[in-house]
């Protein structure tokens, strides 16, 4: 049985949240943001920190019994209406918005909307998660062997030659290392072209995930414990969507001013790993009012695909 529509507008306690300096500075360094750009106004991703709580309710609410073993974060947008600021008190509210079906596959819809501490809207979300194969089905005996079988596959010596090659030559662009067995590195370029558009190419250390859950709150499993992700067919632990995300905000406010970005959205197109390099490019319109780009991984695989950045005029 898919999940049952009547949850449907069911809404959530409010929550309030205080933004600290102190809060911002550690997610602008685990998604290896501009600090100084983003002294004072968060960058477009950090709404996840003071909605965190919220989406806890729903992703773990008794009722509602989403699956998380199955569970996928699959589109994600920001709507800005005012800047959001260091010191802002943000009161959000949550409900259900949309509960369906797709092929096989279930949706979950949650909105939520934010206000600061005189009562202005600031910013609303929209997050789609998708319950692969369908929430109420667990994986199938196969399943279960496939994966357990994969689980103790080694990457291809091919693929992790490619990841060797590209962060060799990402290091020399960017005339800088990285040591991979230190947390908190970054390692990126942005390249300009002649027809004045930019392309953000960017290495993924192998403590991005522990550095980012610990900035964001989501501490799901996938993403910290190897074997575990293993285990249930992700091939090892796996770096949040939304931090990609960040990184794609990084690409996209590379020459914004951050209080002019009204909306963010993208689509989680595949999983990101450790050791990937991702390069985020696309191309801005006439007005230069909207970036469209995407992301893809050192394989040419896209991770990160209709991705919108919208500014004000």
């Amino acid at each position: 049985m898919a999940l049952s529509q009547k949850f449907i507008g069911k809404q959530y306690p409010a929550t309030s949240y205080q933004i600290g300096f102190e809060k911002v500075k550690e997610f602008l360094i685990a998604v290896k943001a501009d600090q100084e750009k983003f002294s004072t106004i968060v960058p477009p991703t950090f709404p996840v920190v003071f909605q965190h709580e919220l989406l806890a309710a729903v992703l773990f609410d008794p009722e509602l019994k989403l699956n998380l073993a199955k569970l996928v974060h699959g589109e994600q947008e920001f709507i800005f209406h005012k800047p959001i600021k260091v010191g802002d008190t943000i009161t959000t509210t949550g409900k259900i918005e949309k509960i369906f079906q797709k092929g096989p596959h279930d949706f979950v819809v949650f909105t939520t909307s934010s206000s600061n501490q005189v009562g202005e809207k600031v910013c609303d979300s929209i997050w789609t998660f998708v319950m692969r194969g369908g929430n109420d089905r667990e994986f199938t005996a196969q399943e279960k062997l496939m994966m357990k079988i994969a689980s103790f596959v080694p990457e291809k010596a091919s693929s992790v030659k490619l990841k060797s090659q590209k962060l060799f030559e990402l290091s020399k662009k960017a005339e800088k290392s990285i040591n991979l067995k230190q947390a908190k590195q970054d390692l990126f370029y942005f390249e300009k072209f002649n027809d004045g558009e930019i392309s953000y190419t960017v290495a993924i250390d192998p403590y991005m995930p522990q550095v980012y859950a610990g900035a964001s709150g989501d501490f799901n499993i996938i993403h910290l414990d190897k074997d575990f992700a293993k285990s249930v067919g992700l091939g090892g632990n796996i770096l949040h969507g939304m931090a990609t995300m960040a990184l794609g905000a990084n690409y996209a406010s590379y020459s914004i001013d951050p209080k002019n970005i009204k909306r963010y959205r993208a689509r989680f197109s595949a999983p990101v790993k450790p050791l990937d390099i991702l390069c985020f490019k696309g191309k801005w319109s006439e007005d230069r009012k909207q970036l469209n780009f995407n992301a893809k991984n050192q394989e040419g695989s896209e991770v990160l695909g209709s991705a919108t950045f919208e500014v004000l005029g």
